[in-house]
């Protein structure tokens, strides 16, 4: 389930797209499958947060480390890492989503509740006033 996050895919279903409908915009549910991301679970985003977190500072620690072993000097140091502080986040934007939500099925799997909400979603997307819209 993580590997198909890490690939911008749903965990559950492994539908291409996921819940983005580009990089950035979110759908509330999977495009294919229908699960619902945050399966009614408050404070999911603060797991795909904190990953994104985690992935931002690992990268520049490492930058920083690799930096002061090779000598690279102060100013291209610093520029690198707030390179990085700002980039990192923005392209790893939706796979801190679709990973979290891999994590958050492996440790809570879904419950008839979630396929019930996801049929609904999918219902939604099908009706001709949402296609018109």
């Amino acid at each position: 389930m993580i590997l198909r996050g890490l690939l911008r895919r749903c965990a559950w279903c492994g539908g291409k797209g996921s819940f983005f409908s580009s990089w950035y915009r979110k759908e509330s549910g999977c495009q294919t499958c229908g699960m619902n991301w945050e399966r009614g679970y408050e404070g999911f985003e603060l797991g795909a947060a904190t990953m994104g977190v985690f992935i931002t500072f690992g990268s520049i620690i490492f930058w920083m480390v690799a930096s002061v072993i090779f000598g690279v000097p102060l100013v291209p140091l610093l520029l690198v890492a707030g390179s990085l502080a700002v980039f990192v986040p923005i392209i790893t934007y939706p796979l801190t989503y679709s990973v979290w939500f891999g994590i958050d099925l492996a440790i809570r799997p879904p419950s008839e509740k979630d396929f019930a909400q996801a049929e609904e979603f999918l219902a939604q997307m099908a009706s001709p006033q949402t296609l018109t819209k």
